[in-house]
């Protein structure tokens, strides 16, 4: 007689299979091979029912809708730790843009989604193409350095565009590259085996980059030193925080860098995770946030849309009451959300392995039921409809 073992009967064979983000998804972007193979596991298990599928048609049905309009309602996404909120915004960021993966493959081809849901991203993907295309950042605004909440939020933006996150830094990139002098800094700087990257913190005794700015341009100065001092005196290295004229006008430059369309801004999404733990009970931090998603999202055509995390519900503590009417689209991930991420992603058994499943539970489900009476995973007449789930 053959005797069948437990993980035989599951689609993946829970002893060989390992989660590859230990069960913590993080906005971040993906830089090394293991960062991209996360992305795609996440992208893969993401099950778009419940309160996800019903959080994405609120999304980007309000953004759709909103296009044109007079401002952009930003989304805030609420629920307790391992709700699935990070996840959830981390795959809406790579489905908005339908990022290529180093496998070759699309983020939207890896992710079943209900026809309505596909629907929004198609009529998303042709509202960008009559636009600048598509475009989204995403972080958290602690993760940086800077104290200042508008250089922190521009810190996200930098980094999604591929800048340095330093303020001064990434104006001076923009600069060189509006110029046309960015292309001829960086092959200088690789010349002699060094990374733009790294020498761009460098900037302002960096003799590579001074000396090819020279090269490029011999108007900025007579010399390498007078390149330099121009530098300093352009892009000072001391901004302890910057005006909401400066922080917009750093924004419409991302945003221009990044569009497909001379003129057109990129309908871009922003999402800041774990804002709630950014803001704590600081009533400065949440006023410069409150003003940073109204501005922002009133100007540039329209076409920026924020989505903001936390565990709170909005409106649920005296700081998040504050910011309610700047995040009017609420989404609110509970444990019944979690349980179906778990049977459909863990617990799916195979589908040729259903019958003798099925045949093994009725006969010992009495017996079952008394072993386990009187304890807290006791069965109750719900449990019936998910001990069979199969792919």
């Amino acid at each position: 007689m053959t005797t069948t073992k437990n993980k035989e009967l599951f689609a993946k064979d829970p002893t060989q299979t390992k989660i590859p983000n230990d069960g913590v998804s993080q906005v971040v972007r993906p830089e090394t091979d293991h960062q991209w193979e996360v992305l795609e596991w996440e992208l893969r298990s993401f099950v778009c029912e419940g309160e996800y599928e019903r959080g994405l048609e609120r999304i980007l049905n309000s953004y759709v809708t909103n296009l044109g309009q007079s401002q952009q309602p930003a989304v805030w996404v609420s629920g307790f730790y391992g709700s699935g909120k990070s996840h959830l915004c981390r795959v809406l960021e790579y489905l908005w843009r339908d990022v290529s993966l180093p496998s070759g493959e699309s983020a939207r081809s890896l992710v079943h989604l209900p026809s309505e849901i596909d629907a929004h991203f198609r009529e998303l993907t042709a509202q960008g193409k009559r636009q600048g295309g598509l475009w989204s950042a995403a972080g958290t605004l602690g993760a940086g350095k800077s104290q200042a909440v508008r250089l922190a939020f521009l810190s996200v933006l930098f980094d999604a565009a591929g800048l340095p996150q330093q303020y001064p830094l990434a104006r001076f990139t923009i600069w060189a590259t509006h110029n046309g002098y960015l292309d001829t800094v960086v092959a200088a700087v690789e010349a002699v085996g060094k990374s733009f990257d790294r020498e761009v913190h460098d900037l302002y005794v960096s003799p590579v980059i001074a000396k090819a700015l020279r090269d490029a341009d011999p108007t900025l100065g007579d010399s390498v030193k007078d390149v330099r001092s121009l530098l300093q005196a352009q892009f000072p290295s001391r901004a302890d925080d910057i005006s909401d004229d400066e922080m917009f006008e750093a924004v419409e430059d991302v945003l221009r860098l990044q569009s497909d369309t001379e003129g057109r801004y990129p309908l871009t999404l922003v999402v800041l995770d774990e804002m709630q733990q950014y803001l704590g009970d600081d009533n400065a931090k949440t006023l410069a946030v409150q003003n940073i998603v109204e501005g922002v999202s009133s100007r540039f055509d329209n076409a920026v849309l924020f989505v903001a995390t936390g565990q709170s519900a909005m409106g649920g503590t005296p700081t998040l009451q504050k910011l309610t009417d700047r995040f009017p689209i609420h989404v609110h991930l509970s444990d019944k959300d979690v349980e179906n991420v778990v049977r459909q992603v863990i617990l799916r058994k195979q589908p040729d392995r259903h019958n003798e499943l099925e045949a093994v539970l009725q006969q010992f489900s009495g017996e079952i039921d008394r072993h386990l009476g009187g304890t807290k995973i006791a069965p109750v007449a719900m449990d019936k409809q998910d001990l069979l789930t199969s792919a």
